[in-house]
């Protein structure tokens, strides 16, 4: 398991949030390989015509997530940062703080990714590394798509702080 930094801002106290988030990232990172490849054929395969190419990436029944990561860590960060609220609310239907969070968060993340694996950078990055596990320039790539995602929500990251960029 991926081990988290302690806060990317000061206010980065939901441990609940936080656990609920590492709870599910393992079916989360899944599903962003999955919409990766969605994205692409969308964009660059629109008629889903098959070659050996769209063969072999519907072949992979096993993708390797690891590229995905660290970018999982900052988006939940992100989800975080941008829900600053800490204080817990009443919950009427029997269900947890911890089953809320998990539960509004896989929706948030599979927005988000859904709106991002549309763009070039980021569904070929990951098909690159998670699906035919190109491990070349994966810093590039990974770099890529962080900024990709910074750069969306206005935020830039400094020594392991999520700051607002003007």
């Amino acid at each position: 398991m991926h081990q988290y930094q302690d806060k990317y801002f000061d206010q980065d106290k939901n441990s609940i949030l936080r656990a609920a988030q590492g709870f599910v990232e393992p079916q989360l990172l899944q599903r962003w390989v999955e919409i990766a490849f969605d994205g692409y054929m969308q964009m660059e395969n629109p008629m889903g015509l098959v070659d050996d190419f769209i063969l072999k990436l519907k072949s992979v029944e096993v993708f390797d997530t690891t590229f995905l990561q660290e970018l999982y860590e900052i988006v939940s960060a992100i989800y975080r940062y941008e829900r600053g609220n800490n204080q817990l609310e009443i919950i009427w239907d029997g269900r947890s703080h911890y089953e809320v969070y998990a539960e509004a968060w896989s929706e948030t993340f599979e927005e988000w990714m859904k709106y991002f694996c549309l763009k070039p950078e980021i569904y070929r990055a990951i098909i690159k590394a998670c699906i035919l596990k190109q491990g070349t320039n994966s810093k590039f790539l990974y770099y890529g798509v962080r900024r990709t995602i910074l750069s969306h929500f206005k935020l830039k990251i400094t020594r392991n702080k999520m700051l607002k960029a003007a």
